[in-house]
């Protein structure tokens, strides 16, 4: 909304006398063109990329981007999480095609802190803060992949502009707004092979898309359609590391191996195998109401139908399948839980409301709008031992949930200052009801099962000063003052057979954020850039108020947690050159108070069954480390781009009083290092190729690190993926492309496992 747009990477530049100069000596006209002979060139635009570094006057630290022709010629691309994949540090916890917990992780931010990063679409925030967990990713669905023109990250919280959910990093998508008439399609096909224990899937999808855009006189409009069907692979495996008191039921089938913590366990079956079927309906208008003001209202609705099938391994003596309960193997009883299927229907509706000048003078100012909603979102499991003999189950409604964001802002340019003034508030619902049904297809309900609600609200007040004071230097700084208050908070859960209610106190707390960046260019082709910023990051009302079961583990909210506090710093240097440049960052993050799930070694009451954990504040939490990007563009051969990334991380939990024992630990989900690299060759104008390699490496799932054995099933694994992409222009308007994601298939986890050789089929019209 009123946040800015982070300026772009990339400038165009049209050398008509060089052009046909260089064609003349290079041959790259006419063979044998007569010297009276007029040689006409086709247009031909060169673009060069810009500094790394080299932000806006808003963004007083290192930000990189990606634009819709790279994102075209590499990236396989059918969900808009996949646009970044390919951006120094980002990883984004996609773990099939439409997965709808994608959590961005940067540097410092893992993948399951989803409230650490930001992400906007052109200005409208999609973070989803009612969490900080895997349950409360950011709406990737409201942006078609389509539609977008070009994404631009910005790592830490450096600037005044943002919120403290900043600390990760801000992640800002522009799409297109149509100049003329314009229309597109778009068809894609993949398939998937998975194999793992005793699952083999074929897994098939399909992408399409439809866009129509025009400018007439003062008003413009774009309205776009996307609809994903796909189907994942298993996201969960029922198992069993130990034996369990009792008789059970013979059955085979089982399969044998080692877990993420070393030990012998057998594996029963799978589950959580996705068949989801998503929309996306989206009109953007734009009305200039003077040549100096313009309006723009944004409406997106969103729907999802989601079905989850089990795989049971195990067969009775009848040859029956065995889903639930305990079951007898080679002498020894084991309980097998899990193997339930689940479905989930949602609509959500988004709207926006901007305002802002247009006018080039030194008073510029914009006010925004905006409120997501859940008008639906029904998610219902079985819990049946036999889910094909009963229909008992649980049926979890989050109607009324979502969130309201105002911002306004007014920039004032005079002249070697640049000065940013504004307000910000938005407004977080949680609204979760579950209950105990007999027919959980059909959502027939019958008495409670638990419930969670709450609100937060957060105003922020900010102003930086962007104050070139000498030609090759510049100094910002800023500061944010924030309000935060949660009130409403409940929850209901069944202990002991019994409802039992907590109401909890409100809170308030504020905070004062200083931000302040020095930059040095001490020729054009070099520049220095420090960034120092503190931040804070409220807790979300799901960590204060919310059970979350995922499995058999179970997360409870904590009403007494603080706000996290972090001191970030990075220092970067960057060379350019005619073709490309080098960046090198150091950086190093102290998190005071971090939010971490930790689990309960002693038994309570509340948890039933289930492995419980509880949100606990860390004490400190360090991670520091080494960025190194690039780009070049036509190296070695005519056509040739080349860029890559290398991030070397530390991260160390230097104080937990809650847990003692977890000093000196890495915390979870942050790898050592995490690299990358894009080769793309231009044939000429019609055909590129494009290779690329992602690499993560050791990270820790468990905050005990007890996680030894990382490459299987429930750790979270090194992985390497090679990725191919062929985009050919075969006609007037006419793109076809193939490409292939884990060419290499390598088996590879994020607790669940990732996607295994993944094939593509796109075919594109733009008008």
């Amino acid at each position: 909304m009123a946040n800015p747009t982070i300026s772009d990477m990339k400038t165009t530049a049209c050398i008509i006398h060089s052009l046909v100069c260089g064609a003349l000596v290079t041959g790259a006209g006419p063979a044998h063109a007569d010297h009276n002979e007029t040689v006409v060139l086709d247009p031909l635009e060169v673009t060069a990329t810009r500094s790394a570094t080299e932000s806006n006057q808003r963004v007083p630290a290192v930000i990189e981007s990606v634009t819709a022709q790279q994102i075209a010629e590499t990236t396989n691309a059918a969900t808009a999480a996949e646009t970044i994949k390919y951006l120094p540090s980002l990883q984004v916890r996609e773990r099939y095609i439409g997965d709808r917990n994608g959590i961005i992780a940067s540097r410092t931010a893992g993948t399951l802190s989803s409230a650490q990063t930001l992400l906007y679409a052109d200005g409208i925030l999609l973070s989803n803060l009612l969490g900080n967990s895997f349950a409360y990713p950011p709406r990737w669905g409201m942006v078609s992949p389509e539609e977008i023109q070009q994404v631009d990250v910005m790592y830490g919280p450096y600037s005044s502009l943002y919120a403290g959910n900043s600390m990760g990093g801000v992640v800002n998508i522009q799409t297109r707004m149509p100049q003329k008439f314009e229309a597109h399609a778009n068809m894609q096909w993949f398939t998937q092979r998975f194999d793992l224990y005793g699952t083999k899937q074929n897994n098939e999808g399909k992408h399409a898309s439809a866009s129509v855009g025009n400018r007439i006189n003062d008003l413009s409009f774009w309205l776009g359609v996307d609809h994903l069907d796909t189907w994942g692979q298993p996201m969960q495996f029922a198992v069993a590391t130990a034996t369990t008191a009792g008789a059970g039921t013979a059955v085979t089938g089982a399969y044998r191996d080692v877990s993420e913590k070393g030990v012998s366990r057998l594996v029963f079956g799978a589950y959580g195998i996705d068949h989801s079927v998503q929309d996306n309906l989206k009109l953007k208008l734009a009305y200039d109401i003077s040549p100096s003001l313009q309006a723009r209202y944004t409406v997106g609705l969103w729907q999802l139908d989601s079905d989850t099938r089990v795989d049971s391994y195990l067969r009775t003596a009848s040859g029956a399948a065995f889903y639930n309960g305990n079951v007898s193997i080679g002498g020894n009883t084991y309980s097998v839980r899990g193997l339930n299927p689940t479905a989930a229907n949602s609509v959500h509706l988004m709207q926006a409301l901007q305002l802002q000048s247009k006018a080039d003078g030194s008073w510029q100012w914009q006010l925004g709008l905006s409120d997501y909603r859940y008008n639906r979102d029904e998610s219902r499991t079985s819990t049946a031992n036999n889910p094909t003999l009963s229909s008992v189950g649980t049926v979890q409604d989050m109607q009324g949930t979502g969130w309201t964001a105002a911002d306004a802002q007014g920039t004032l340019s005079r002249g070697a200052h640049q000065v940013d003034v504004g307000y910000h508030i938005d407004h977080y619902a949680l609204r979760s009801v579950t209950d105990n049904a007999s027919d959980w297809s059909s959502a027939t309900t019958t008495t409670r099962n638990s419930a969670s609600r709450g609100d937060t609200m957060t105003q922020g007040l900010y102003v930086q000063d962007a104050w070139r004071f000498a030609p090759r230097w510049k100094l910002t700084a800023g500061g944010r003052y924030e309000d935060w208050r949660a009130w409403n908070g409940q929850n209901q859960a069944t202990v002991g057979g019994s409802l039992q209610t907590s109401a909890y106190a409100d809170k308030q707390e504020h905070a004062f954020s200083p931000k302040l960046a020095l930059s040095f260019e001490p020729a054009p082709a070099w520049s220095f850039n420090a960034a120092l910023g503190r931040a804070y990051r409220f807790p979300t009302v799901s960590e204060l108020f919310q059970s979350i079961t995922s499995g058999s583990n179970l997360v409870q909210g904590n009403p007494d947690l603080q706000p996290e506090r972090v001191l970030s710093a990075e220092l970067s240097a960057e060379r350019r050159f005619a073709k490309g440049y080098l960046r090198a960052t150091l950086f190093q993050e102290n998190k005071h108070d971090a939010l971490i799930s930790q689990t309960v070694t002693n038994g309570v009451s509340a948890c039933g069954s289930a492995t419980c954990s509880f949100i606990q504040n860390v004490d400190l939490v360090r991670t520091r480390g080494i960025e190194l990007a690039t780009q070049w563009q036509d190296v070695f051969v005519h056509g040739l781009d080349l860029g890559g990334s290398l991030t070397m991380t530390e991260a160390e939990i230097l104080r937990n009083s809650a847990n003692p024992d977890t000093e000196g630990n890495r915390p979870p989900r942050i790898p050592n290092a995490v690299a990358k690299a894009v080769a793309t060759y231009h044939q000429g104008q019609a055909l590129t190729y494009s290779l690329a390699l992602r690499y993560s490496g050791r990270q820790y799932t468990y905050l005990d690190n007890s996680d030894s054995n990382p490459d299987t099933y429930g750790g979270a694994s090194h992985f390497f993926f090679v990725d191919v992409r062929m985009a050919y222009k075969f006609a007037d308007r006419w793109t076809a492309a193939l490409g292939v994601d884990n060419l290499n298939n390598d088996k590879a986890y994020v607790f669940h496992p990732y996607p295994q050789r993944t094939a593509f089929a796109q075919l594109k019209f733009d008008y």
